[in-house]
């Protein structure tokens, strides 16, 4: 092609014709012009599709992760609700001296249980490492980060009670030794999947009268409700944060398909 343009260039000086020939030169140039960009154009426009098929990987690997974290939570928010409720009712029943029950024995020793939420974060990971600035969305990234950074991180320590001196099980567990007694007149067998099966005894409450009246094992269960109370408020809210960016990335997805 470059000889063929090459030839005409030179006919064109052979015959005399240096009008026709700087014409035609201008528009060589000018094609070659077009022609480099309308190639960095193509290239551009490639360019733009792998990264917005990147962004869209990205944003759909974000969303499973916080599905799968979403629900982790969701269940974790049952299990603290039953406690909550078990425990309110054991303070209604020790206020109201109740006699001595499996069910009191039951909120007594759940009252102490805490659960650990480890959020799925192997996308966000993978974010960072390709570099934040991958999402487009300003606002959507800074949601995905504060939701990641902040939100998730209070959740997998429990708004930092583990390391506090009133984490709940801190609070109860020192009762449990207290006026829990092995009751040797009530063997039982439990079984594991991978393992043998044992032979232990129950427990139950001993000292009663004393465990009624005891005021700072009151102290301990309303404290320890409290704390409850505010574990299933802050993991609520941040199903509320999952929610509105599982949301922003469902509305980006849409716009990345275009």
């Amino acid at each position: 092609m470059i000889k063929f343009f090459r030839k005409i260039r030179q006919n064109l000086l052979s015959e005399g014709k240096t009008g026709k020939y700087f014409k035609y030169a201008i528009g060589e140039i000018v094609l070659v012009v077009v022609g480099i960009l309308i190639a960095l154009q193509i290239n551009n426009w490639n360019e733009n599709r792998k990264t917005r098929k990147l962004e869209a990987q990205i944003y759909k690997e974000l969303k499973s992760d916080l599905l799968q974290t979403r629900n982790d939570i969701n269940e974790t928010i049952s299990k603290h609700k039953e406690i909550f409720e078990s425990s309110q009712q054991l303070i209604t029943d020790i206020y109201d001296k109740k006699s001595n029950s499996q069910s009191i024995y039951e909120s007594l020793t759940r009252s102490s249980a805490e659960f650990q939420i480890i959020p799925k974060t192997s996308a966000f990971e993978n974010l960072k490492n390709s570099g934040l600035n991958t999402l487009s969305n300003d606002s959507l990234r800074s949601a995905i980060t504060n939701l990641f950074q902040l939100n998730l991180k209070r959740l997998d320590d429990e708004l930092g009670m583990k390391q506090a001196d009133f984490n709940i099980s801190k609070l109860i567990q020192p009762f449990l030794f207290e006026y829990l007694i092995v009751d040797y007149t009530q063997p039982a067998k439990y079984g594991f999947i991978h393992a043998d099966s044992i032979s232990i005894y129950k427990l139950r409450i001993d000292k009663y009268d004393k465990f009624l009246n005891d005021n700072d094992l009151m102290k301990a269960l309303q404290l320890a409700l409290f704390n409850r109370g505010k574990i299933i408020d802050e993991e609520t809210e941040t199903i509320k944060a999952i929610d509105s960016v599982i949301y922003g990335i469902e509305e980006e997805l849409k716009k990345l398909k275009k």
